[in-house]
């Protein structure tokens, strides 16, 4: 049978295409999520299931993974993505903050601390030809506040890529390169 007939291809090329991915919000958490439906986990009721649920600090988990995620770190990002995702980092630093305003923890509220520094440095409407490098600072800082939240209570750290088939994420560019 030839399948790229319905597809009104060359049969040469070969089906190559991408899975559709599915969306999601999680009610629980708040997370919008992008999955390929076959590899979802399913919950008693057959939908598919967040997740983050149940997990400690989920709503800071989705949303440094959104981020993390994002559309800012490909090479394709607009100036647009780069100015949400910096709207989204000060969101995500006031949400722990938030979090930590309840706790004591040093190590975290220094971590925060560092992040929210460089944050403000990181500013996309400054122009500095840092801003981006500033940004990815700021998110690891963040990151590293959340791990701090989750040692306090024994937990291991959050993996951001034991969730990356929940996103829209290929690959992440510049992981390594600060």
């Amino acid at each position: 049978m030839n399948h790229s007939a319905w597809y009104n291809v060359p049969a040469w090329v070969r089906y190559n295409f991408t899975m559709p991915l599915s969306r999601m919000t999680c009610p629980a958490c708040g997370a919008d999520l992008a999955y390929d439906s076959h590899q979802a986990e399913k919950g008693p009721d057959g939908k598919e299931m967040c997740p983050y649920l149940g997990r400690p600090y989920s709503k800071l988990r989705a949303a440094h993974d959104l981020i993390y995620f994002g559309k800012w770190r490909k090479m394709d990002a607009t100036t647009t993505d780069i100015r949400r995702a910096y709207h989204q980092i000060g969101r995500h630093l006031k949400a722990i903050g938030e979090v930590l305003g309840t706790k004591d923890l040093p190590a975290a509220r220094r971590d925060l601390g560092k992040a929210v520094e460089a944050f403000q440095a990181g500013d996309p409407e400054g122009e500095s030809p840092d801003s981006l490098r500033f940004m990815d600072h700021a998110l690891s800082y963040a990151h590293t506040a959340i791990d701090d939240l989750l040692h306090e209570e024994g937990l291991p750290p959050h993996d951001p890529m034991e969730f990356s088939k929940w996103y829209d994420a290929v690959e992440v560019p510049f992981k390594e390169e600060w």
